[in-house]
């Protein structure tokens, strides 16, 4: 056969195969480009609408290519936390507490877990706190802990790992051994990089949180000087953020 006839039909073979590939990689990208804005900016039009409509929308487009993908598995259960602080803003606890157990039941199951799944079912099960008592609160408290450092062992460079377990310390109380090593953990997560690849559907969030924690627990210490010099680091990063902006008056004559 003619060396060249061969040379174009694989040619071709390969354009058609990538052509094929790409176009189910294109919709993917699609539904996962800028997605976590995406369930943000949702999730603060549902109080303009008076509705998680928009949320939900975003779940259903997820759920398209789920099968068990991770990242479409990871955002869905984003934008249901994001539901569920829907419906605890305007104080439908018991819906709230429904969607949000949901999501972490998603979690749970979900075989074959990285890194970044590890620290978002720690940072759910931490949110779902106010929902336990007594012997349940301990248990979810050690799966947090556990979830957090399997975060870790998988990526020790996960600052939302760091950021989950500093959070857990921070709210534990003292009777129970909290606020030891917050301060260290926050420390590690402010840092660390955002993101592991600078990629648009990869999660970077949680590193302003750990910033206001922070400052938060210099605050509580009355340490004034540090409070000052990591709110004035975190405002050159992120200057629009809430958490770190409510702290401009507290410290304004420490």
């Amino acid at each position: 056969m003619n060396k060249l006839f061969v040379l174009l039909i694989s040619v071709f073979i390969k354009v058609s195969f990538s052509y094929s590939v790409f176009g189910q990689t294109t919709e993917r990208f699609d539904v996962l480009y800028q997605i976590q804005d995406r369930v943000y900016d949702a999730f603060l039009s549902s109080f303009q609408d008076n509705s998680p409509n928009r949320l939900i929308e975003i779940e259903n487009e997820l759920k398209k290519h789920y099968n068990q993908n991770q990242m479409e598995v990871y955002w869905f259960v984003y934008a249901k936390y994001y539901e569920s602080l829907h419906y605890l803003k305007v104080q439908n606890r018991e819906k709230a507490q429904e969607v949000l157990f949901s999501a972490i039941a998603i979690l749970e199951e979900t075989e074959g877990k990285n890194s970044e799944m590890y620290a978002l079912l720690a940072y759910l099960q931490s949110f779902s706190l106010q929902y336990h008592v007594g012997i349940n609160a301990g248990a979810i408290s050690s799966k947090i802990k556990e979830n957090a450092e399997a975060a870790l062992k998988s990526d020790s460079t996960n600052l939302r790992a760091w950021y989950v377990l500093a959070s857990t310390d921070y709210y534990m109380p003292v009777a129970f051994g909290g606020g030891k090593d917050c301060e260290k953990y926050l420390l590690k997560a402010i840092s660390l990089s955002e993101q592991i690849t600078d990629t648009p559907y990869m999660p970077s969030w949680g590193k302003n949180d750990a910033y206001a924690l922070l400052i938060g627990f210099y605050t509580g210490k009355e340490n004034y000087l540090k409070a000052k010099e990591y709110m004035n680091e975190a405002l050159s990063l992120y200057p629009d953020d809430y958490l770190i902006n409510q702290y401009l008056e507290t410290l304004k004559d420490k």
